[in-house]
């Protein structure tokens, strides 16, 4: 014969299972509305510093750029939904980590680490791409390579070549480095990558200098 369940057991499985879903939900990605969140509160607790590097000029210090918001890992026995919003402050060149408690909608830690470069974003790519294209001498070098891959005269290069970029630290090539872009790691930098429409690479692959807003140099291939 079938053995019936009490109430009490039923009403006790009933009690477990209505708590899964919510211990669950906090190893769930962040939702758009929580990352919208807690940009929101970092950017409202983090001071942006005024100071700035003797090497720049304080008319050209960007913005400060968002970089990574993500679901910061809950230590045992941790329930709370927190976020770590990833944030460069050119005027220090320091990346800003602020850990976002969800559900209070606090700051409960904040702090600024050197030498830390996470991937670049769109607008940072968008920002090198604009720095080459309006540089007289790049732009030489630009023409010339697509006039010798192509035949063709480049008179539109945004909308002629594609463009990829990533971090670029001084001590993946430390050996062919001038002094300006030893200096990459320590300030943000772009290694960007040329192609033509039909995915021909470029041999000259510019170093963008962000906090400064200058081109370093170009590395060939």
């Amino acid at each position: 014969m079938p053995k019936i369940l009490s109430l009490r057991t039923l009403l006790h499985c009933a009690t477990l299972l209505c708590a899964l879903p919510a211990t669950a939900n906090n190893l769930d990605p962040l939702s758009a509305a929580e990352i919208a969140r807690a940009t929101q509160r970092a950017n409202a607790a983090t001071p942006i510093s005024t100071i700035r590097s003797t090497t720049t000029n304080n008319a050209n210090i960007p913005a400060p750029e968002l970089l990574l918001v993500e679901r910061h890992p809950n230590a045992k026995g941790q329930t709370a939904r927190l976020a770590d919003v990833y944030t460069y402050d050119y005027s220090t060149n320091e990346t800003i980590i602020d850990v976002v408690d969800l559900d209070t909608n606090q700051v409960i830690s904040s702090r600024r680490e050197q030498n830390l470069q996470l991937p670049l974003t769109t607008n940072e790519l968008q920002r090198a791409s604009a720095l080459i294209f309006a540089d007289d001498e790049q732009r030489s070098l630009l023409d010339a390579e697509f006039k010798r891959i192509t035949g063709q005269t480049l008179s539109n290069p945004a909308q002629q070549l594609q463009v990829k970029a990533f971090v670029f630290h001084a001590s993946s090539l430390p050996e062919q480095l001038n002094a300006a872009s030893q200096q990459c790691g320590l300030q943000r930098c772009a290694q960007v990558l040329l192609y033509t429409a039909d995915s021909v690479v470029f041999e000259v692959s510019p170093i963008v200098n962000l906090s400064a807003g200058v081109i370093t140099q170009n590395i060939g291939f």
